[in-house]
């Protein structure tokens, strides 16, 4: 039955939220779209603009909101096939859908496809071929946005050769590339991890749960076991810094595994009561922040860490559960999470994250700001710097005639290179902007170029 939520209900939400004593800001409803299917997907492009796919078996859906869940959008799915299970959404008219190869996932000539105009056409951009394919992610890196990969399940059947389509120039071309297969196992739907164009990988179906990851860029690839129980790893996320990272699997709840070696090793973390069932993880880039979902909860069905995975809190989820999928965009020290649900109802949170994290263990000699990369840029662009001690740090953008339009670091950093990601919302129209960095006594000033 379809559910209704009063005026009375929501204002009870809001008012909980406002007067929580728990210190962390907490999940509300964001609206709900329908025909959502039973394992929908989301992706975050900034505050305002997120998209959600798909669908019933055999029917592709896929909905989009522009002012933050307010109002959501049916986006015409005119040469989309069969429901869809992965999305990736560029801006507010540029996203990535790919299907599970056969109506009810069961595999097949899998497809993934894009659209540049919300939906007007879709193109077709690649198919794995074979009679087992499953696109289980389509994930960009947040600190090398051109570089992206679109990953299948074998296939040509469980334990063969993976199919991986990678881009180095933002999606304009792709190339298939064949990771070796590992014996009896598939992967997992969005347990896609995308650092860089040197580490990647996904989770296994395999017991004991697995991630498979490459560190060289492909050359390599490696089956991480993880000790935990399950037949597959639902959630994979990992540090910027590439070595810490932790993985669940389907039904390892209160536990996950934690790895500070880029997987070699790993430690059970007990997260704690009140969860259970179907889980995945989010890791914030540039920070310690990680998000866990998990199927069930009695008081919520999101918990945060904000040291890497070692502790976790309760997040409250409004009574909300069946969470499947979950994606952010962050801004400075503010970050803008949604989730997708089994219900089809959106769960949004504005959150804070407490410190950035430093790219690397490299100590650098002298302060610097480097140019933004890409630049021009549309919407994303990532901003290093470097500070040789630890100082309070500053880092805002400017637009032409000196008004602040975003404010991305603000806080005390210790020693260290770091790496901020700005996408410009979406009132800003194209033009010069300009990005300060304060720290200590050091001051630098550049510019960068919004071209829409």
């Amino acid at each position: 039955m379809k559910k209704h939520y009063s005026l009375q209900f929501l204002t009870a939400i809001i008012i909980l939220v406002m007067f929580s004593t728990n210190s962390y800001s907490q999940w509300t409803l964001a609206g709900a779209v329908t025909n959502a299917g039973t394992f929908p997907s989301i992706s975050v492009v900034n505050q305002n603009v997120v998209w959600v796919a798909g669908g019933p078996s055999g029917t592709p859906v896929v909905y989009r909101t522009t002012n933050g869940g307010t109002n959501w959008t049916a986006i015409p799915t005119t040469g989309v096939s069969l429901e869809l299970y992965c999305i990736w959404a560029v801006d507010e008219n540029t996203a990535y859908v790919g299907n599970g190869g056969a109506a009810g996932g069961l595999g097949g000539n899998a497809q993934f496809f894009k659209t540049t105009n919300a939906g007007v056409s879709w193109t077709q951009v690649g198919a794995t071929g074979g009679s087992a394919g499953f696109f289980n992610g389509i994930v960009f890196s947040r600190s090398t946005p051109n570089f992206g990969v679109a990953q299948s399940d074998p296939p040509t059947g469980s334990g063969q050769a993976y199919y991986i389509s990678r881009t180095t120039d933002g999606g304009a071309t792709w190339t298939v590339t064949n990771p070796p297969g590992q014996s009896g196992t598939a992967s997992a739907q969005n347990s896609i991890v995308v650092i860089d164009n040197q580490f990647y990988g996904f989770g296994s179906n395999t017991t004991p749960p697995a991630a498979i990851l490459t560190t060289d860029g492909g050359t390599t690839w490696n089956k991480r076991n993880t000790a935990l129980i399950g037949n597959f790893t639902s959630g994979v996320a990992f540090s910027d810094n590439k070595l810490t990272g932790v993985v669940a699997s389907s039904t390892s709840l209160p536990n996950i595994a934690r790895t500070t070696d880029a997987g070699v090793t790993w430690t059970s973390i007990n997260t704690g009561t009140g969860h259970s069932g179907y889980c995945g993880l989010k890791w914030v880039a540039g920070t310690n922040t990680v998000y866990l979902t998990a199927d069930q909860g009695a008081t919520g069905v999101v918990k945060k860490s904000t040291n890497g995975g070692l502790n976790w809190t309760v997040m409250s989820t409004s009574g909300l559960t069946g969470v499947t999928h979950i994606d952010y965009y962050r801004n400075g020290a503010t970050v803008y999470g949604y989730a997708a649900t089994a219900s089809g109802a959106i769960l949004k949170v504005v959150d804070n994250v407490t410190s950035i994290d430093p790219i690397n263990s490299i100590l650098p000699n002298e302060f610097s700001l480097s140019q933004n990369y890409p630049n021009p840029f549309n919407p994303s662009t990532k901003i290093n710097f470097s500070i040789p001690s630890s100082s309070q740090v500053s880092l805002k953008v400017y637009d032409a005639v000196g008004k602040e339009v975003a404010d991305l670091v603000n806080e005390f950093a210790t020693a260290g290179n770091y790496s901020v990601d700005f996408s410009a919302p979406s009132n800003l129209t194209s033009g010069v902007y300009f990005y300060t960095l304060s720290a200590g006594e050091f001051k630098a000033t550049k510019k960068l170029l919004l071209v829409k």
